[in-house]
């Protein structure tokens, strides 16, 4: 859900980019930041290591403007290659506003990404969250091979009808900002619809339809949303997004108290926040007495 930071002034919400390996969701993102001004997005940022490893950064609409004195910041994060443990991406989707599902549109991997979508779906049910009550796009990359499934065909596989699904590429950029533009639209609707308390639902309403961020098309394709019917983007361009949160940056900070082992060692819990993912660390020291140095 989106977050408010009262202190900056500051909406945030969060688009998570999923789907099979190698389908294209780390150049996706990439080519998003390379596209963006970049005195309109921060950093392109990375955690893990080799493996599982995470990529996200920021981005603030200018055509948003303020709403009731709070500018609105979009986060966008992904998980490259394959992912080896299941709660990396349960971590990443956790408070998701939306989600672009990267589809690969080529056809011998109908089954990876059928299994993907299943898998997206339990993630998110882990959670008592469903996945038709988000914001979602369905981005079929690799749509620039001869034989790639056409939109239609990967809504069917993935049995997402009632999703828009757009067709795209992430080695040329076919696709990609138009669909960004439409998960955006999307959020920005559903926060201005479904506000919870009086101060939520009175600053959401004040959006106007027209401060909705959009994308410049790349093509002259349209997404195909719910039986069948095409939903359109404008052609304004966007050049959002400032430098990163400074909450965005990764954070260390001692998660409990402080145990001493039978062995005399001590174990010291540590909390890492990073844009608001959190994951818990426990630090094991050994004491051993000083060696005195020979003169």
């Amino acid at each position: 859900m989106a977050l408010f930071n009262r202190t900056k002034r500051e909406i945030n919400a969060k688009i998570v980019y999923f789907g099979p390996p190698l389908a294209g969701k780390a150049t996706t993102l990439h080519f998003i930041h390379r596209k963006l001004k970049p005195e309109y997005r921060g950093a392109m940022k990375t955690m893990g290591g080799q493996m599982d490893r995470m990529l996200f950064f920021d981005f603030m609409p200018p055509e948003l403007g303020e709403v009731n004195d709070h500018r609105v910041r979009f986060h966008l994060y992904t998980v490259q290659g394959e992912v080896t443990n299941p709660s990396t991406w349960k971590t990443v989707l956790k408070g998701a506003d939306g989600v672009v599902f990267i589809a690969d549109a080529s056809p011998e991997s109908r089954t990876v990404t059928r299994d993907s979508m299943e898998s997206l779906r339990g993630y998110l049910q882990s959670y008592g969250q469903e996945l038709e009550k988000l914001p979602c796009v369905i981005q079929c990359n690799k749509s620039d091979l001869p034989d790639a499934l056409s939109p239609e065909e990967v809504a069917r596989v993935i049995a997402s009808a009632g999703f828009p699904a757009v067709k795209a590429s992430s080695r040329t950029g076919e696709g990609v900002l138009q669909v960004l533009s439409t998960v955006v639209k999307r959020i920005m609707k559903e926060l201005r619809e479904q506000g919870h308390d009086g101060e939520r639902d009175g600053m959401f309403a004040a959006f106007p339809a027209q401060a909705v961020p959009v994308m410049p098309s790349d093509d002259e394709s349209e997404p195909v949303g719910r039986e069948g019917e095409k939903v359109t983007t404008d052609a304004e361009t966007i050049e959002g997004a400032a430098e990163a949160l400074s909450d965005a940056l990764p954070t260390l900070a001692l998660g409990g108290r402080v145990a001493v082992t039978p062995d005399g060692s001590l174990r010291v819990p540590l909390t890492a926040r990073c844009g608001g993912v959190e994951k818990g660390f426990v630090l094991s020291i050994s004491l051993a007495p000083e060696t005195p140095s020979v003169a």
